[in-house]
């Protein structure tokens, strides 16, 4: 089906500036307007009728075909069915029904061919399928992003009701689509609220159930009006009412309506007022917990200003709700933060306090069994040896605080147990360094898998002085500070991981060149050396290492794969794709394997491929890697990590380059808040992620922010990378910018530096395809600029670098 399936209580209301001068007749089946063959009526939309019909050319199909039937129909009604086919032509959302065509028969009839809908309204779907509660709440959830999408897209709906929201299942699960946008209005989206601009206009339309207060008035309306009809519709939802019942209010004062329905949720009685089968349904509110009765209170606020600013925001505390999250509807007071984190938590905190209990016990028997040893030299081998199990055993136990062991658990809870651990091994195993040493480097492993790198940093600092106290041998200190460097240039200048990376290579370098830990130690320097802008001679080192440690240990082995893991990525900077993507395809291969879908080696691997996609402009295949992933890292991993930083940067590139601007908006505006807030404004992520945002707002026509965010990337990037390379693509994206605004002067300078630094950088070189996107880029301002003979040169080396090419090729 599609269309409404309205009652006499629910019927879309239009009272407009002047009156249709007639009603549509209704079109036969048999019937041909264009390209479509009329079947049958599906219904009657907010501003049209709508057909069954079967589209003959150029492809055959069904589609449900909505047209105002009449050549001389009321203005005000053709413009609005002109709104509708602008704004469903520019949404694609799988909780928005899909628009085929749009255009005018030739006879004159304004038309638009739609998918055809199966379904039945939203809160009939919910009775007859019985969905449980957690059910319906992700449903809704679906709703509202629909609803967002088209407010990211500057449209309002103002009809929101169950009507317009017809669900049915897909592959099980209960998908819903919004239809009918006949009296959708447009808005300029602001995207830091998600409110679109006010826009005023003098009828009343919509539905008087669903009607904001302000939509009723009629005043200046923002997308805050149809977060409004969402509350009803979830009020509907919730309590398997129907909102029909208040009519008799409805009809009487819309404001009396809406007091009724606010006072019903904040009630626990049944409101006096409300007669009859009215009673039931604002009686059933009372049974609703409380935080749904928050929910459902902020987003029917009679101020719009205290409604949920945006549709999104009413999904994240249903989402909120169904994890057990603090919700934005309630006030933070600690006695709430606490007793939702003990709700999300019992199961942890019980887990945590038996881990806690073994860290004590674990760090006690180690202490003991070691104080036995000096005692008795008789039983001081057995004794140690027990103490080294105990030891293990709670390194064991601190190793399991990792995302990829914990599958979802709360980072809070977390660092609820590693702070705890860190402190008693600083304070308790003060005097037993060894024990310490192996300690405090599991502590400093677990607090990096999370993502909080600096904290990490000082646990490898104080593994490294106990392991120096305690005289461990080379390999072992070396090993420990190789995780270290390799943390360290997570959150500082690369320089200083590089030179930490030495320092460890140096105290293996005399072991035999066969040696497993001199291998190891050397595939981290290479890997940050590649990192740290020295890619030629990471990569010969890489390749040296994965051929010894493939021939002395085999395929499978641990080190191999974090090897052709490092060489792929400096493979990937090198552009040597070709080589990258089957050790990629083979490491996502094993780690599959060893880890399954969810963690962060196979994600890691993923993220590889993907960026080969980009490379290679295979801009859908990216996203067809990435967007699968992003649920998963989100719950696995958090939605703060950087593991989902990098997942959501690509993704948003993928979506970008695909000429979808708007849709790549929100994961470019989440990267650069992210970084910013995880790392400062020097650190590589967030440069790359401001000069990405630089990017978005370019080809969305915003020069002026565009411009905001390139300055503040190319003014950090010396800080961020260096002699990296990577800085030469932070201003030369700066320079696209300064063309697009027609400030060449200033654009050349930004060129001709990307230029010097690709020139000389080791492993690019002039016809590195990073080079040649500087070369395209100075044709581009030279032609612009009207300089010919400067046009003419940069022609030339790019004519240059096609032949050599051309040359090369097989």
């Amino acid at each position: 089906m599609h269309g409404d399936e309205t009652s006499a209580d629910d019927a879309t209301e239009f009272i407009g500036r002047t009156a249709a001068t007639g009603s549509a007749e209704a079109l036969e089946p048999g019937m041909q307007l264009g390209p479509y063959l009329i079947r049958s009526v599906l219904g009657e939309g907010g501003m049209g009728r709508v057909y069954l019909a079967e589209q003959l050319r150029p492809v055959h199909r069904d589609v449900a075909l909505k047209l105002i039937r009449e050549q001389v129909a009321s203005p005000l009604a053709r413009a609005y069915f002109d709104v509708e086919r602008q704004a469903l032509a520019q949404m694609q959302h799988p909780a928005i029904a899909q628009v085929f065509d749009a255009g005018t028969t030739e006879q004159g009839y304004p038309y638009l061919a739609m998918e055809v809908v199966e379904g039945v309204p939203i809160t009939r779907f919910c009775r007859e399928q019985q969905l449980g509660r957690d059910a319906r709440l992700a449903l809704f959830a679906r709703v509202c992003h629909g609803v967002q999408h088209a407010h990211q897209k500057g449209i309002i709906h103002r009809d929101l009701k169950p009507a317009n929201v017809l669900v049915r299942r897909v592959d099980g699960t209960p998908m819903p689509k919004i239809i009918d946008f006949g009296i959708a209005i447009g808005g300029i989206a602001d995207a830091g609220s998600g409110v679109a601009a006010s826009a005023t206009v003098a009828e009343r339309a919509g539905t008087s159930l669903y009607m904001s207060p302000e939509q009723a008035q009629p005043h200046g309306i923002d997308t805050r009006s149809d977060v409004y009809s969402l509350g009803v519709m979830l009020y509907e939802v919730l309590t398997d009412a129907d909102a029909a019942a208040v009519t008799p209010i409805a009809h009487h004062s819309t404001r009396r309506l809406h007091e009724t329905l606010l006072a019903a949720i904040d009630s626990d009685t049944a409101v006096a007022d409300a007669a009859n089968a009215s009673g039931a349904l604002l009686a059933s509110a009372r049974h609703l917990p409380g935080g749904l009765r928050a929910i459902l209170r902020k987003a029917l606020a009679t101020d719009r200003a205290d409604r949920y600013d945006s549709a999104a925001a009413l999904a994240d505390d249903l989402e909120r709700y169904r994890e057990r999250r603090p919700l934005k509807a309630v006030e933070p007071t600690r006695w709430y933060l606490a007793r939702t984190f003990v709700a999300r938590h019992r199961l942890g905190l019980a887990v945590s306090a038996l881990i806690a209990l073994s860290l004590v016990a674990g760090i006690a028997l180690a202490l003991d069994g070691l104080a036995r040893a000096r005692r008795s030299a008789a039983i001081a081998e057995i004794e140690a040896a027990k103490a080294d199990r105990v030891a293990a055993f709670t390194r064991g136990m601190l190793a399991g605080i990792d995302p990829n062991r914990a599958k979802g658990m709360d980072r809070s809870l977390m660092h609820l147990v590693l702070d705890s651990a860190a402190e008693r091994a600083g304070r308790e195993l003060a005097d037993q360094p060894a024990v310490r040493a192996s300690i405090e480097r599991t502590i400093a492993d677990s607090y990096s898998s999370l993502g909080d790198y600096a904290v990490a940093q000082r646990h490898y600092d104080a593994a490294l002085a106990a392991g120096k106290q305690a005289g461990l041998p080379a390999a072992a200190q070396a090993r420990t500070r190789a995780r270290a460097a390799t943390n360290l240039f997570n959150h500082a200048p690369a320089a200083n991981a590089l030179a930490l990376a030495r320092q460890a290579f140096a105290e293996v370098a005399d072991l035999p060149a066969d040696d497993r830990d001199r291998l190891a130690i050397e595939s981290s320097l290479g890997a940050i050396e590649g990192m740290a802008g020295r890619p030629e001679e990471a990569r010969a080192r890489l390749q040296r290492v994965l051929a010894a440690q493939r021939r002395l240990f085999g395929d499978e082995d641990e080190d191999v794969l974090v090897t052709s893991d490092d060489l792929a990525s400096i493979d990937i900077d090198t552009a040597h794709l070709d080589e990258a993507r089957p050790l990629l395809e083979g490491l996502l291969e094993r780690r599959m394997k060893q880890y399954g879908a969810e963690n962060s080696k196979t994600v890691d691997a993923v993220n590889g491929l993907a960026i080969i996609a980009l490379e290679q402009k295979r801009y859908a295949d990216a996203e067809g890697l990435l967007a699968p992933q992003l649920p998963t890292v989100e719950r696995v991993f958090g939605k703060d990590h950087p593991l989902t930083m990098r997942l959501i940067s690509n993704l948003g590139g993928a979506i970008r380059q695909q000429g979808r601007n708007e849709d790549a908006r929100p994961y470019y505006e989440r990267t650069a808040a992210l970084a910013a807030r995880l790392y400062g404004p020097t650190n590589p992520a967030t440069v790359i992620a401001e000069s990405n945002l630089s990017l978005l707002l370019r080809d969305a026509g915003d020069l002026a922010a565009a411009e905001a965010h390139g300055r503040t990337a190319v003014g950090n990037a010396s800080a961020a990378f260096g002699d990296n390379a990577i800085r030469g693509i932070i201003h030369r994206e700066f320079a696209t910018v300064l063309v697009r605004e027609r400030k060449f002067e200033e654009a050349e300078k930004e060129l001709l530096l990307a230029w010097d630094v690709f020139f000389n950088a080791e492993g690019y070189g002039p016809r590195h395809p990073r080079s040649q996107d500087v070369v395209d880029t100075c044709i581009e301002l030279y032609g612009a600029w009207r300089k010919p003979d400067k046009e003419a040169l940069w022609r030339g080396r790019k004519a240059s670098a096609d032949a050599t090419a051309a040359a090369a090729s097989p």
